[in-house]
């Protein structure tokens, strides 16, 4: 448990690291993103990936102050119900976002690309995959995770960056 919640921990901070730059701001909250269909939202105080997001949200927030940049990350977690695959979220996303007006990928230079790399890299890994959509200066990252001891128990985490 303790490695799989280092992993989620540094997945984040790393992706929130590196989208400082490059994310495009909008009006939009991670509460203004739906929920996956009968996904459990993991409460702080109650589960350590909650808790994880929460320590990752104020580390992005005492970073960006020191460096003196704007913008935020928002983060929050669900737990999905047995046997959701990676199709059935990533197709729920690209439904609810690209009628909402996001566009898929993270935007930019090679956001393309990047998009079709994780493409690849999530159709050989059954216990992580992530995609990204942009709008305005907001980009959503979703990641789905499989605990690796226990295939029902499957973890939908979002994570909204706004510059």
């Amino acid at each position: 448990m303790r490695t799989r919640k280092m992993l989620v921990m540094t997945v984040l901070f790393i992706l929130g690291t590196l989208m400082l730059a490059a994310c495009g701001g909008g009006a939009a909250t991670v509460s203004d993103i739906p929920a996956y269909p009968d996904a459990t939202a993991l409460q702080p105080g109650e589960d350590p990936i909650a808790d994880t997001l929460i320590k990752n949200m104020e580390q992005d927030a005492s970073l960006r102050a020191n460096m003196g940049v704007g913008g935020s990350i928002e983060q929050m977690a669900y737990r999905l119900p047995a046997g959701t695959t990676w199709d059935q979220v990533n197709g729920f996303y690209e439904k609810e976002l690209n009628g909402a007006g996001w566009k898929s990928g993270i935007g930019g230079p090679g956001g393309n690309l990047a998009s079709d790399i994780m493409s690849s890299v999530n159709s050989s890994n059954d216990l992580f995959q992530m995609a990204s959509w942009n709008k305005g200066k907001q980009i959503l990252t979703i990641i789905r995770n499989t605990n690796p001891t226990d295939e029902a128990d499957v973890y939908l985490i979002m994570s909204l960056n706004t510059n």
